[in-house]
């Protein structure tokens, strides 16, 4: 083997692992949503369509947030509705209604997507 495929080949390998991590979600939390989802969505189709949906949409979510930025937008997102003092570092610090903000337009354009009902 060439000096060149040699050092291709151990290029090639180096980038790899660091292509299949990019703001890949873990287990869990791709679970919690898709269960989340599947709950929620149960009166409009049957567990199998939803699955299979709310599957989508995570990996729509996980191609644009990283998994802790996915986190603290979806916390934002639940938790602004919160009275008093509880809610308003959601509703009024400006960094978490921006992620907010993505997080709906993301999860919208995720849902059109994958055609939610």
């Amino acid at each position: 083997m060439s000096k060149n495929k040699i050092l291709l080949l151990v290029a090639g390998m180096v980038m790899i692992p660091s292509i299949g991590a990019a703001n890949d979600f873990s287990t869990l939390t791709r679970v919690h949503y898709v269960q989340d989802c599947v709950m929620t969505s149960s009166a409009k189709m049957n567990v199998y369509e939803a699955t299979h949906k709310c599957s989508c949409v995570i990996d729509e979510l996980a191609a644009v947030f990283t998994e802790v930025q996915f986190e603290n937008a979806d916390a934002g997102f639940q938790y602004r509705n919160l009275p008093g003092d509880r809610g308003a570092v959601f509703r009024d610090d400006t960094d978490v209604t921006d992620g907010i903000s993505l997080f709906k337009k993301t999860h919208q354009e995720a849902y059109k997507t994958c055609r939610m009902r």
